[in-house]
């Protein structure tokens, strides 16, 4: 979630102010009357609009939409996902928009509902869905194409990140050059690579170097299992914890990474076309370590059967000295420890390397989903407004995060709740939280920070990491120790992150096939790394990868590569 300094200043708006009304024959049961709307303009396509990113509906609009419920969310007294709570209000004062459900489930079951919902042709006005669906709906002529209103109504800092970081999730939105959905933005994908967490305390106590290459990750793996860093006289430490998953916190990806391997995703194959990364040379050569380091007991005997919860017990527990994360983990599972042993201490490490090379996380890309717009809806715009108003008050308008209110709207009561899932239409904006709390605090000086970022500022700088409270807030503004100060430097160098080169949806080769391969590679994958196969069963893999639909896969990918690079 944060980025790279050097962003320009937000441009600022200058409209006219006049006042417009149209008619229309579907406007979500307000009537068939276009609501008239203060300071508007022509837009690009000839349609009459405000031309505001933030303007105001009057009379107000109705929008009819659904919504994913959350099973683990909680809400402050007298709100609830179905009652008139703060982002409902929201939308109603700030953009004069009502809206109206036409259904709830559970987000387990929403994309079921959504396929009955296409399938009768019954959709609301505004709704989010998956790629495949957007596909249906594109095909079936249903749904608007918001060319023309994301160009005249996005907030300038959105459009400024769309021609940046977020720029594969606006291509995987867009058929024969028409924006035909608003991606619910992953944000930047190099925002989710991961770092490897090392016990800092451990390292002091067994007189060892930060390891910077695989063979010092051994070394050190080694060391905190024999030594006996917990100093508790049994055997009972754990080196390298990983899961059998290939991406994400916790998964073994780092490790791959670091033998130039990239599972999962599509990276260039040095000849103008893409190949598989969990496919390759260097994958073979990474799970051979891996199954040397199982055998000589420096991976938890486990591994194949160990979930994130278990990973997690681990690392509360003490028993655990390294593992890969994302930055997530800093909250998830690294402090966690701390309120059981405060004298522990966990550092953020670039990804050791197996050569001079340096090695480097790679990433997918990220979409939440897609939010498309009824086919014949008088107000289109409104789903851009929406979205605007939505990366304002959770990430604010421009790179200062100016009028952002996440406190209220995102994470309430110090984060107690989670907000922002009350709202039917979600995203994500590049934000620079990091790098400008770091920078006040070295400098000390808070006067530059929004008011959100100073309370941060004021946590960090009123504390010194013992209390385990604030200790997570602490330690992540701390550059030295700090895996957001490791990715900063990732994201900052132009080649430093492996990003998948293929975000086109699931081919008609992947529908039918991809979920067994998958099987088949995890399958393989830790046979392998528990011995229960020899390292030469990888080239058994690649060879009935490819023929079980591999082949085929490649070759749409790259036939849509060469028609979208």
């Amino acid at each position: 979630m944060f980025g790279k300094k050097g962003w320009m200043p937000l441009l600022a708006v200058v409209l006219a102010s006049s006042l417009l009304s149209a008619c229309s024959d579907n406007n979500g049961g307000n009537e068939g009357k276009k609501p008239v709307v203060t300071g508007g303009n022509e837009s690009p396509t000839g349609e009459q609009g405000d031309g505001n990113p933030f303007g105001k509906f009057d009379p107000p609009l109705t929008v009819k939409s659904v919504l994913s419920t959350e099973g683990w969310a909680t809400f402050p007294e007298g709100e609830t996902w179905d009652n008139d709570n703060r982002w409902t209000k929201l939308y109603r004062e700030a953009l004069g928009i009502n809206l109206k459900w036409d259904w709830m489930v559970d987000s387990t079951q929403y994309e079921n509902k959504m396929n009955v919902s296409i399938a009768s042709g019954d959709i609301p006005d505004i709704m989010r869905v998956t790629k495949k669906q957007l596909t249906q709906l594109v095909e079936a002529d249903m749904v608007e194409d918001l060319t023309g209103v994301f160009d005249q109504y996005a907030m300038p800092y959105l459009k400024e990140q769309v021609q940046d970081a977020l720029a594969s999730a606006q291509k995987m939105a867009t058929y024969d050059g028409k924006l035909m959905a608003i991606p619910h933005y992953g944000g930047d994908p190099r925002d989710s690579l991961v770092t490897l967490y090392i016990r800092a305390d451990w390292l002091k106590k067994l007189n060892l170097k930060e390891p910077t290459t695989i063979d010092e990750l051994v070394q050190v793996a080694e060391a905190f299992v024999k030594q006996d860093p917990d100093e508790n006289g049994k055997a009972d430490t754990l080196g390298l914890g990983i899961l059998s998953a290939t991406m994400g916190g916790g998964a073994m990806g780092g490790f791959l990474n670091g033998y130039h391997a990239y599972p999962d995703i599509w990276i260039e194959n040095g000849n103008e076309g893409l190949i598989y990364g969990s496919t390759t040379p260097e994958m073979k050569s990474a799970l051979g370590k891996l199954q040397q380091m199982y055998k000589d007991g420096l991976i938890d005997r486990e591994f194949g059967t160990k979930d994130y919860n278990r990973l997690k017990e681990d690392v509360v527990s003490g028993k655990l000295g390294m593992f890969y994360g994302t930055i997530s983990e800093s909250a998830l599972i690294a402090a966690d420890l701390i309120k059981n042993d405060p004298d522990a201490s966990w550092k953020a490490l670039p990804l050791p390397s197996v050569d001079g090379n340096p090695a480097k996380p790679n990433v997918g890309v990220t979409v939440g989903g897609f939010y498309v717009v009824k086919k014949g809806f008088s107000n289109p715009e409104a789903a851009v407004k929406m979205m605007n108003l939505f990366l304002q008050k959770v990430y604010g308008e421009d790179k200062e995060g100016t009028n952002n209110d996440l406190q209220v709207y995102a994470w309430a009561e110090n984060a107690k709740y989670a907000m922002h899932v009350l709202s039917p239409v979600q995203g994500y904006i590049k934000d620079y939280n990091y790098n400008l709390v770091r920078d006040a605090l070295a400098a000390g000086d808070p006067s530059g920070l929004n008011e959100a970022l100073k309370k941060t500022y004021d946590v960090v700088s009123g504390t010194d990491g013992s209390d385990p409270d604030t200790w997570q807030q602490w330690w992540i503004h701390q550059p030295e120790v700090s895996p957001f100060e490791i990715r900063v430097k990732y994201q900052e160098q132009p080649d430093g992150v492996v990003i998948d080169k293929y975000f086109g949806g699931a081919t008609k080769t992947m529908e039918e096939k991809m979920s067994t391969l998958l099987t088949m590679q995890n399958e393989t994958f830790v046979k392998i790394i528990m011995g229960a196969a020899p390292i030469d069963e990888f080239d058994n893999y690649v060879s009935n990868w490819k023929k079980l639909g591999g082949d085929q896969i490649t070759q749409e990918v790259n036939e849509w590569y060469e028609a979208n690079r």
